[in-house]
């Protein structure tokens, strides 16, 4: 049996701490002179260290007196080293830390009553950060900019005209216009310049806020059944809710539609505690308290319905295919199907998707193609046959 390496650098680091029974040792006449030692030893021959089991005794060869004790202490060293790199350690080996991460999330019951509380609640979800485009005012302030500007090019016109009549050469010369002590050309195109950069600002953000969508009925009944439950705002701060045509919801999810919410509330009225349980995360459960909110995770809720629409393309492309088959000697009967599952194919795309209108157009056509290509198919393997 072999003693193992940490013992061995146990022993090699101090071999007096141990007690073993050795026996005695041999009398070594080079302890009395190291000098003549080092001459007769051959340089080349390294120290030797060995170590073996050999009952209950133990027997170990030491390093050379003429070892030096820094060489054993670097090589005690590099032997450590090794062991570490190995990932061996002389102490107990520590336990993988598998602790769950704590969430960090406050309810909206933390929050007091009052603007505090419905920011917190519109913070759950996306769909419910709903606010007011103020179109109205942006409408107002972009006339007033707009008069202010028809006013300035009223006034340069007049100026023109007026300077086309008795010195035509500042029309043709900026310099010689500028140089001229009595004009005001410079002055009125410098204020035509601030008004027409703060009109183009505020025209481009105003576009930018019209394009904002409308929030769904859904989203908006369910703000407003929130202020109106909790009394998060008075009744004369909670009028803007109802504004429904002035509303803008800035997150609102593109796949959001009535399908989603139908869908939604179908697996309510089956069960509203699986519903809860398969599409609320950790997090919803936390932030919604003891408030009658159903929050659920949009990203489990698109993942279903994702499956409904893989499964419900595969049997309209299926089905017909079977179908087809069946009625193969009948060309009517071929013909209503392929209208009809095509037609079906447009409606689920235009219902059950947001596609646009060339978009549902140019599927519509690839899956009547392909509808009308297994037709073929058919026909030509029948005439096959007979002849």
């Amino acid at each position: 049996m072999t003693a193992t390496s940490n013992g061995l650098s146990d022993i090699e680091a101090n071999p007096s701490s141990h007690s073993i029974n050795q026996g005695p040792l041999p009398p070594d006449e080079s302890l009395n002179h190291p000098e003549s030692t080092r001459e007769k030893s051959p340089p080349s021959s390294p120290p030797q260290i060995s170590d073996s089991f050999d009952g209950d005794l133990v027997s170990v060869n030491y390093l050379s007196p003429t070892q030096s004790l820094s060489d054993r202490n670097l090589r005690s060293r590099i032997t450590t080293a090794f062991h570490l790199q190995n990932g061996s350690s002389r102490g107990a080996p520590q336990k993988p830390n598998n602790s769950k991460l704590k969430l960090n999330t406050r309810s909206l019951d933390q929050y007091p009553k009052g603007y505090g509380k419905l920011a917190a609640f519109q913070d759950c979800d996306p769909n419910f950060l709903i606010y007011r485009k103020f179109s109205w005012l942006h409408n107002r302030v972009l006339l007033h900019r707009q008069d202010e500007l028809v006013e300035l090019e009223d006034r340069l016109e007049r100026l023109d005209r007026f300077d086309q009549e008795n010195d035509e050469k500042k029309l043709t010369s900026r310099r010689r216009d500028d140089a001229k002590p009595d004009s005001s050309r410079k002055e009125l195109l410098l204020d035509i310049e601030k008004k027409l950069v703060e009109y183009d600002d505020m025209l481009l953000r105003f576009q930018r806020v019209q394009a904002v969508k409308q929030p769904t009925l859904r989203n908006q009944n369910s703000l407003y059944n929130f202020i109106h439950n909790t009394g998060s705002l008075v009744a004369s701060e909670a009028e803007w809710v109802h504004c429904r045509d002035d509303l803008a919801a800035i997150a609102q999810d593109k796949e959001d539609g009535w399908f989603k919410g139908f869908l939604e509330d179908t697996l309510k009225i089956i069960s509203r505690r699986a519903t809860t349980y398969v599409f609320r995360s950790e997090e919803q459960r936390i932030r919604s308290g003891n408030e009658i909110i159903n929050l659920f995770s949009h990203k489990r809720f698109n993942a279903f319905i994702y499956i409904i629409i893989t499964i419900l393309a595969t049997v309209l492309l299926l089905v017909p295919v079977s179908v087809l088959w069946v009625v193969q000697n009948s060309g009517l009967h071929q013909i209503l199907v392929i209208f009809f599952f095509t037609l079906t194919f447009a409606a689920c795309c235009s219902v059950f998707t947001k596609a646009r209108r060339q978009e549902v157009f140019a599927a519509t056509a690839a899956y009547c193609a392909v509808l009308v290509v297994f037709l073929g198919n058919t026909q030509n393997q029948n005439k096959y046959i007979k002849t």
